[in-house]
């Protein structure tokens, strides 16, 4: 017998039976009977240690657990060859470090593949406190099923397609790429390219939108063939320049959609006689901290990654907060007559050295 059959006998989540047994929850009298019922019915045992020990109903936590009762927290981020994510991720650890709530990081992959390591961990939700997500799919069914079995989640940064009772904490990507867009051409760019991510991604898409409607508002023509569409890599910024030197039609100006992408262009332009910024402008996007490192130091618009993780983290402990008090009331965790709340943050241009006036 497993303990998610045991969860299902008692009409609990499975997290909910998991701490329950453990010590670390306190549920309804006629919640505890059920779940001892499902025990005792089922004759569930654990692997070497025969069958499961309940804790004290006072709630004392079991060996091992958080001091605060909080569970494991894990954060999912696509990768960590982009920056970005590293940064966001050292300032979760820490905050969650300053509040005593341990943290592990998992890795998904750009496309959600690496399911071998992730989905047992979003499915194991009787071994996590809670969740934050940041994906690069806007669709991972994981996630559903997460969240269905009770596991608090706060999505940030990337928004997803899933109809989910979550909070999410975003930054105003629209809002940004007109700025960005709209200081290019008040420095006299005209034709301004778009190097851009993945089409599906509503970052990508939000960013898209900025630098068409600031273009538009300037009585300027968007060029579709100064538009590309890639992964956020560096090799992918360094392969755009074909498309962007084409005599008669090249860019004086581009807004990338990243400043990784960004990196790649600054570090390949020297192969195609490009020289940054008396031929190309170039603003990129995210705030990395290698970009004012570079030559010519990187424009960008910064992320607020402090506080995108400080938003995150307490709305997650929000979250936990919210379950704790439904398991409580013994209905298993799920959440009701919950309002979503969604958090919106600023992005901010830093001007630097790869921005000029175009050239005569």
């Amino acid at each position: 017998m497993t303990l998610t059959q045991v969860a299902q006998h008692a009409g609990v989540s499975t997290s909910t039976a998991s701490r329950y047994l453990r010590g670390q929850l306190n549920v309804q009298p006629e919640t505890a009977a059920r779940i001892d019922a499902a025990v005792a019915a089922l004759d569930y045992r654990t692997g070497s240690t025969g069958r499961v020990a309940r804790g004290s109903r006072a709630g004392t936590s079991a060996p091992g657990s958080s001091a605060r009762g909080t569970g494991v927290v894990a954060l999912v981020v696509p990768d960590f060859t982009n920056p970005f994510f590293t940064t966001l991720a050292e300032e979760c650890a820490d905050l969650a470090a300053s509040r005593q709530i341990p943290l592990v990081v998992a890795v998904s992959g750009k496309h959600g593949e690496r399911n071998g390591g992730l989905s047992p961990l979003i499915g194991g939700t009787d071994v996590l406190g809670g969740l934050i997500y940041l994906g690069m799919s806007r669709t991972d069914e994981r996630l559903a099923r997460a969240v269905a079995d009770g596991l608090p989640v706060v999505v940030i940064d990337e928004e997803i397609d899933l109809d989910l009772a979550v909070d999410t904490v975003t930054v105003d990507n629209y809002g940004g790429a007109y700025q960005a867009t709209s200081y290019l051409i008040q420095q006299g760019h005209r034709r301004i390219a778009h190097v851009a991510g993945p089409s599906e991604l509503s970052t990508t898409q939000e960013r898209k939108r900025g630098y068409l409607d600031a273009l538009a508002d300037a009585g300027l023509t968007a060029d579709p063939d100064l538009i590309r569409h890639g992964p956020y890599t560096e090799q992918f910024g360094a392969s755009t320049f074909p498309y962007l030197t084409r005599p008669g039609s090249a860019p004086t100006a581009v807004f990338v959609g990243s400043d990784i992408v960004a990196v790649g262009m600054l570090g390949a332009a020297e192969l195609h006689g490009i020289r940054i910024p008396e031929d190309l402008s170039v603003v990129g996007c995210d705030g990395i901290r290698i970009g004012q490192w570079l030559r010519p130091q990187l424009t960008t618009l910064e992320q607020p990654v402090a506080a995108l993780a400080l938003s995150a983290v307490d709305a997650l402990e929000r979250a936990m907060a919210r379950r704790e008090a439904q398991e409580s009331a013994g209905n298993g965790g799920a959440a009701t007559g919950f309002e979503p709340a969604r958090t919106v943050l600023p992005l901010h241009l830093v001007i630097r050295g790869s921005v000029a006036p175009p050239s005569a």
